[in-house]
């Protein structure tokens, strides 16, 4: 969805910062601690954003950060072709919407109270629906058209109009109003991004709404570059405490909606740390794809990336943009590792000419183009949560060719099933129904939003 911002309403000017699906507001109290990657020394005046939600701090003398403030519980909107909102002198302008789609706008404030209702039923052509009055600061405006609810969060700033006098109320008019007062632990799914002159971003996820203790780590720019790897079958194998690995259940403790895909990126930041010190702050990002995401929403693994250079543990450049990646093998890249892509150590998953060990197979549950495969729950172990045989057939690229027919990096073929194994050394197959069934042993592709 498109929005046109440019709305003035006599003296009140609102201009638009989010547009998100419905969700709740609640209170965030976040704190912790920003230092430099052995731990030691506070890094003073770094800038922490809460990205999903905009909230941002900066940290003291000591590196302390406080992230307070009141969020509401956003998702992304999905873009609807057609249909678009122009926001100029206090009225909602709509056009491309079906006649028989009624619309209604609801004004909220921040702590939930309802302060007024337009509505306008259905009709065709362009629309022009007068907006709810508000008082000045963050209001949310709550737009209904049939059945799909965007909320759109606004600042308004008062040139001379008196704030209305409107008390908080507990009770909806209808139902849909949004709750009031704290909520404490509040589950989110967000992430810290913290940036200082002189370092390398940092990212460190979070699940709560009230966290305290945080740590986060800051690598200084010029450090050994180090942003995508393959996971390796004995960092699965060590990590899950297991000789088959985790199979297509990647939850890794991670629970709710999104969890599989959330698990995979821990798992991700595990292995990195393991082999670089200080690397789990990258911003890692497991190269999956899933049906449904944190929010609900579709999540093509390759929109989740980042846009560019990836290097290996050694500092060669995997790949220079998005555009190399989306080829048969990415290009552009140190030609020593385009055909045998490496591990966290830097190590190449496979030496072709040894003819030992069949381990080609890489989950991504993406098509050629790095998007959700048309399987979908099927193809992705139903969303990196499963991990018993009957879960689905895993979408795979190869990480190394296997002679001129098995070659493409991100989708060549579907796994034998999601449970755990992993294809024996000299053997051109593993157990049926698991991730190692075909030439695999259930590994996949990470890549840094930092280099």
């Amino acid at each position: 969805m498109r929005i046109w911002m440019r709305l003035k309403w006599k003296s009140l000017w609102i201009g638009v910062l989010v547009v998100a699906s419905w969700g709740q507001a609640f209170e965030v109290n976040i704190s912790g601690t920003v230092t430099d990657s052995a731990g030691t020394a506070p890094i003073a005046s770094a800038v922490v954003k809460l990205e999903k939600f905009g909230l941002t701090a900066t940290t003291d003398g000591s590196g302390v950060f406080n992230l307070l403030g009141i969020a509401d519980a956003i998702i992304p909107a999905e873009r609807v072709s057609g249909f678009r909102v122009d926001w100029q002198h206090g009225r909602l302008q709509m056009e491309g919407l079906a006649d028989a789609v009624p619309v209604r706008v609801q004004a909220y404030g921040l702590r939930g109270q309802l302060y007024g209702t337009s509505s306008l039923s259905a009709g065709s052509g362009k629309r022009s629906l007068a907006l709810p009055r508000v008082p000045p600061g963050v209001n949310f405006f709550k737009v209904q058209t049939g059945n799909r609810i965007t909320v759109i969060r606004a600042m308004a700033f008062d040139g001379g109009m008196r704030p209305l006098a409107l008390a908080p109320t507990a009770g909806g008019q209808d139902g849909t109003d949004l709750p009031l007062g704290k909520k404490a632990a509040t589950a989110i799914y967000d992430v810290i991004v913290v940036e200082k002159a002189g370092y390398q971003k940092a990212y460190v996820s979070v699940t709560n709404s009230d966290s305290s203790g945080v740590k986060i780590k800051m690598l200084q720019e010029g450090s050994t570059k180090f942003s995508f790897f393959l996971t390796s079958q004995k960092a699965l194998e060590e990590i899950s405490n297991s000789e088959k690995g985790f199979g297509g259940d990647f939850r890794f403790g991670e629970t709710g909606p999104g969890a599989g895909l959330r698990g995979a990126d821990k798992l991700c930041a595990a292995i990195a740390e393991r082999s670089m010190p200080g690397s789990s702050v990258k911003g890692w990002r497991a190269f999956l794809s899933v049906t449904a995401g944190a929010g609900g929403e579709k999540v093509d693994a390759i929109t989740r990336i980042g846009e560019g250079p990836w290097y290996d543990r050694i500092g060669r450049v995997m790949a220079p943009s998005l555009a190399d990646l989306l080829n048969t093998r990415p290009m552009n890249g140190d030609a020593v590792i385009q055909n045998d892509l490496p591990n966290e150590d830097g190590i190449p998953n496979h030496d072709p000419g040894s003819g030992i060990i069949d381990n080609h197979n890489i989950l991504t549950g993406s098509s050629t183009k790095g998007t959700l495969d048309a399987q979908g729950l099927t193809a992705t172990c139903q969303d990196w949560t499963s991990s018993i045989s009957s879960g689905g057939r895993p979408r795979c690229g190869v990480s190394w060719p296997r002679g001129s027919s098995i070659v493409h990096w991100l989708s060549q073929l579907n796994e034998g099933g999601c449970a755990p194994g992993a294809t024996p050394i000299g053997a051109q197959s593993g157990p049926s129904g698991t991730v190692g069934a075909l030439g695999g042993y259930g590994g996949f592709y990470c890549f840094s939003l930092s280099p």
